[in-house]
C-alpha cells in the first residue's frame, strides 16, 4: 500500500513538472547564460543618403541600403569610396519588381530578399555593363521560389537554404494556435517536416499583442535557426537535425511563462531584431531596458556566451560582414548607417 501511495505521489510531482515545463514559452532545454567579456565600441557615420533607412547590407564591394520611404526598395553604393550607384528593386508587379522587400541576408554572389506580398524568396545578383565607355551597374533577379501554398494556414515567412529547401513559418491548417517550421520544396510544393516552434500554444491575444516582433536568421549550412521576438528575454535556437536538441538561450534563471505574458502589459522589447550570423557566431541585437542602451549579444550556435559589445548609439539593425570585420548598423532615431570596426573583437573570440 505505501508502495502504490508513493507511485501517486511521485507520478503527481512530475505530472506538475511536466505542466510547469510547458507554460514555458520554451523550444526545448533552458541555458542560463553570463557574459564574462565585455567590450565599448564607436561606430563610424558613414556618409550616404539616411531618408527611411532600414537595414544595410555588404555583398562583395557593394554597400546595400534597404529603404521604406522611396519608389525602390534599395540603393546601392560602392563599399570602399561610398559612392552612390544606383537605385534598384523598385515597387511594382512587373517582372523586375517587388510589392514589398526585406533584405534578409547576402553571399556571394546573391543577395537574398523575401516579398512578402508575394510570399516568396527573390535570389538577386548584382553584375557591371559597360555602355558607351561608362561603368554601369544592373541588378537581376535570378530566381523566384514561391511559398504561397494551400498547406500553409498563414505562411509568415521563409527561410532559404537552397533552390529546393526553404523553412517556412506557418500556423497549423487545424490549429491556429500551433506555429511550425516546415521544410518545404518550392519546386515540388511539398512539405516534408513540422516542427512546433513553442510547446504551448500561440493563442490570438498573445500573438497580436505581445509578440509582434519575430526575427529569425538561419544557420549557412541549413542546420538550425535562431529566432528572436522582442517580447521573450531570450534566444531560441532550433536544431533542424535534432529537434530534441533545441536550446532557448537566457540571462535569467528562468523563462517566461504563458500567464505572466497574457496578463503583463509592461513587456519590454529585449531582443527587437533580425540576428546575423556566421557559421560560427550569432549576433544579436539586445534593448537593456535596465538602463536603456542597446548591445549586441554574441553567442554561438550551441548557445555559449562569446562576448557582449556595448553600442555608443540606439541602432535598429545590425549587419555583420564577417570576412571584412565590420558591423554595419541603422540608427533609431535618424536612419544614419554606421560603420564599427570589430576585426581585433574577431580575432580574439575565435
Amino acid at each position: 500500500m505505501k508502495e502504490i501511495r508513493l507511485f501517486l505521489t511521485l507520478l503527481f510531482i512530475i505530472t506538475l513538472s511536466n505542466c510547469s515545463e510547458k507554460k514555458n514559452f520554451s523550444i526545448g532545454s533552458m541555458k542560463t547564460i553570463h557574459f564574462d567579456k565585455e567590450y565599448t565600441i564607436v561606430g563610424e557615420h558613414l556618409n550616404i543618403d539616411s531618408i527611411g533607412v532600414r537595414k544595410a547590407l555588404v555583398l562583395d564591394k557593394y554597400l546595400i541600403v534597404e529603404t521604406y520611404q522611396q519608389n525602390c526598395f534599395t540603393k546601392i553604393y560602392d563599399l570602399s569610396s561610398l559612392n552612390f550607384l544606383g537605385d534598384f528593386l523598385c515597387r511594382g508587379q512587373g517582372p523586375a519588381d517587388v510589392l514589398y522587400a526585406q533584405l534578409e541576408y547576402a553571399k556571394s554572389p546573391s543577395l537574398y530578399i523575401e516579398d512578402l506580398n508575394s510570399k516568396s524568396i527573390k535570389i538577386v545578383e548584382i553584375f557591371e555593363t559597360m555602355n558607351d565607355g561608362s561603368l554601369r551597374l544592373s541588378v537581376s533577379i535570378k530566381n523566384t521560389l514561391k511559398y504561397r501554398d494551400g498547406s500553409f494556414a498563414d505562411a509568415e515567412k521563409a527561410l532559404y537554404v537552397n533552390d529546393t529547401l526553404l523553412w517556412v513559418k506557418s500556423y497549423d491548417a487545424m490549429d491556429k494556435e500551433m506555429m511550425y517550421y516546415c521544410k518545404y520544396n518550392p519546386v515540388k510544393k511539398e512539405i516534408t517536416d513540422k516542427i512546433p516552434l513553442y510547446n504551448y500554444p500561440v493563442t490570438p491575444e498573445i500573438r497580436y499583442q505581445k509578440m509582434i516582433t519575430l526575427f529569425d536568421f538561419i544557420k549557412p549550412d541549413g542546420s538550425k535557426i535562431v529566432s528572436t521576438i522582442g517580447s521573450l528575454d531570450q534566444l531560441d535556437i532550433y536544431n533542424l537535425v535534432e529537434p530534441d536538441k533545441s536550446i532557448s538561450v537566457t540571462q535569467n534563471d528562468h523563462l517566461f511563462d504563458y500567464e505572466y505574458i497574457k496578463y503583463n502589459e509592461n513587456m519590454w522589447d529585449f531582443y527587437f531584431a533580425q540576428p546575423y550570423c556566421s557559421d560560427n557566431l550569432i549576433f544579436a541585437l539586445y534593448r537593456s531596458p535596465a538602463n536603456n542602451v542597446v548591445e549586441v549579444h554574441v553567442i554561438d550556435w550551441d548557445g555559449n556566451p562569446v562576448c557582449k559589445l556595448i553600442l555608443d548609439r540606439m541602432i535598429k539593425s545590425l549587419t555583420v560582414d564577417f570576412d571584412a570585420g565590420f558591423m554595419y548598423g541603422v540608427s533609431s532615431i535618424e536612419d544614419r548607417t554606421y560603420r564599427y570596426d570589430i576585426r581585433n573583437i574577431l580575432k580574439e573570440v575565435h
